[in-house]
């Protein structure tokens, strides 16, 4: 299982110790912010791998969030979770930049593969990239 540092960008209480303890049970570094500041402060200091964001963080659209994280980060993955089952949301999100957009409650193993897919797919790009050149350089 790869090892991944992971931000949490969320203020309901529960769901952010829900994912803290998810996420240490399997071996992942987890940094929590419940605003925006927190989160920015967060990133300026460390390097983290993923980004998991909620659509609203204490007032604040988590699309807007999600482009102040890609102005530090501009490759980060970010999960948006949302508790609105709204196409919109999800469409917002989507098109803001989020890789994928996932709906509360959450499950664990859907959570968990896809941090698990996320961390294995740019590996996987490499790798293919690596065998085209390969395979190109055979002909």
């Amino acid at each position: 299982m790869p090892s991944a540092r992971i931000l949490i960008v969320e203020d309901e209480r529960q769901t952010v110790d829900e994912l803290r303890d998810l996420f240490e049970l399997y071996g992942y570094e987890t940094e929590v912010a419940l605003n925006k500041q927190v989160a920015i402060t967060i990133l300026q200091e460390r390097s983290m791998d993923i980004a998991i964001v909620s659509t609203l963080v204490q007032g604040v659209p988590g699309t807007e969030i999600l482009h102040e994280i890609k102005k530090y980060y501009a490759t980060m993955p970010i999960i948006m979770i949302s508790d609105q089952k709204l196409k919109r949301a999800e469409t917002s999100s989507l098109k803001a930049g989020a890789t994928v957009f996932l709906l509360k409650p959450l499950d664990h193993t859907t959570i968990l593969q896809t941090i698990e897919d996320i961390l294995v797919a740019p590996v996987a790009l490499t790798m293919q990239k690596k065998t085209k050149l390969y395979s190109k350089s055979r002909k």
